[in-house]
């Protein structure tokens, strides 16, 4: 007579695991750029461009000036 191994019961606890897991993944990575884009570089060149944007005409008229006076002293 031969003896039978007793089998073991699948359950479907893993799949609970993974699933638990790879949101643990996600989670943790978007975490992650939460905190670089909080924590880095803002964007911003001037603390008030609304109203540098405002006067960005008036700027280039002084930029061009600015490169006529220069051409004309070369």
């Amino acid at each position: 007579m031969e003896q039978q191994t007793p089998q073991k019961k699948e359950s479907g606890w893993w799949v609970l695991w993974m699933f638990l897991g790879l949101f643990s993944v996600f989670l943790s990575v978007d975490a992650y750029f939460v905190y670089m884009a909080l924590s880095t570089h803002t964007g911003l060149v001037v603390e008030n461009a609304y109203e540098v944007g405002l006067n960005y005409n008036e700027i280039i008229e002084k930029a061009e000036e600015l490169n006529k006076t220069k051409d004309s002293h070369e």
